[in-house]
């Protein structure tokens, strides 16, 4: 994952549920074409779109949330700088990242202003419950989607908890995994996802 492929995936969102603002994109297409998503200024591009989709007074209150920013592994430091420069500009929208506690993502974000800070990693019991719901949820999706009975719920329930960790992407890899897996050969695939391969495999 890299700086721009978080903000493309932003982007994406953005318009899917603010259709009236595809024309920030439009007019920035029209001006540099292939080089908005190919070129080595495609960052710059994007970052002018969406300063200006930020901008647009049409736009109502919105949460632009970034789950887990170390995980990019391009250019940190430059989407950090972003997110730092643009969380102060409108009052209607307001920044959720998440990240590792590490100390260089930590001194950048604290260069934002108005901000709340949660440090999960503080708090290990408040991490347990959270990931112990996240999986309950995300399993009774898979048990509606995917027929599971009752044996095999409780042996995805079980890998899940014990394997998790508190990461909630890879649980939530791991499920999209299972989206694509009848639910009688869900059992059986479920060691083939451990956490080193298949956020290896995300990255």
């Amino acid at each position: 994952m890299d700086e721009i492929t978080v903000l493309r995936g932003l982007l994406y969102l953005l318009l899917n549920q603010h259709p009236s603002l595809v024309s920030h994109v439009q007019k920035k297409h029209d001006h540099a074409g292939k080089a908005l998503v190919e070129d080595a200024d495609a960052w710059t591009a994007l970052c002018e779109i969406f300063k200006n989709i930020l901008r647009d007074p049409n736009l109502n209150n919105i949460y632009l949330i970034i789950d887990a920013l170390n995980e990019c592994e391009t250019d940190l430091p430059k989407l950090l700088d972003f997110i730092v420069q643009q969380s102060p500009t409108s009052s209607r929208v307001k920044w959720i990242v998440s990240s590792r506690n590490w100390p260089d993502i930590e001194e950048k974000l604290e260069m934002a202003g108005c901000k709340v800070r949660l440090c999960l990693e503080l708090n290990p019991e408040s991490v347990s419950t959270a990931v112990g719901s996240f999986i309950q949820y995300k399993v009774s999706q898979l048990v509606e989607r995917k027929k599971y009975n009752d044996k095999t719920r409780d042996t995805v329930l079980d890998y899940l908890s014990f394997h998790a960790d508190g990461t909630f992407l890879w649980i939530a890899l791991v499920c999209q995994n299972l989206e694509n897996i009848s639910g009688r050969k869900a059992v059986a695939k479920l060691s083939t996802f451990s956490p080193d391969s298949i956020l290896s495999t995300s990255g």
